[in-house]
């Protein structure tokens, strides 16, 4: 399991070994923009990119506390 920080760190490695956020792009199947737009918090990462990244999303919920 990763955290939404751990993959866009994920992304930023891929990013620093590729050399340019549209090499990773095309790399994924993606648009440059969708990338940054993940990398700054503005979009979910969506399937295309987790499949590229051979990720998938998964979904849990905690019980709060009562107070």
């Amino acid at each position: 399991m990763m955290t939404r920080d751990e993959l866009v760190e994920l992304l930023q490695r891929k990013i620093k070994h590729a050399g340019t956020q549209a090499a990773v792009a095309k790399e994924l199947g993606i648009t440059a923009a969708y990338l940054g737009d993940v990398l700054h918090g503005k979009r979910e990462p969506g399937p295309t990119l987790l499949e590229g990244l051979g990720l998938h999303r998964v979904i849990t919920y905690e019980k709060a506390d009562k107070k």
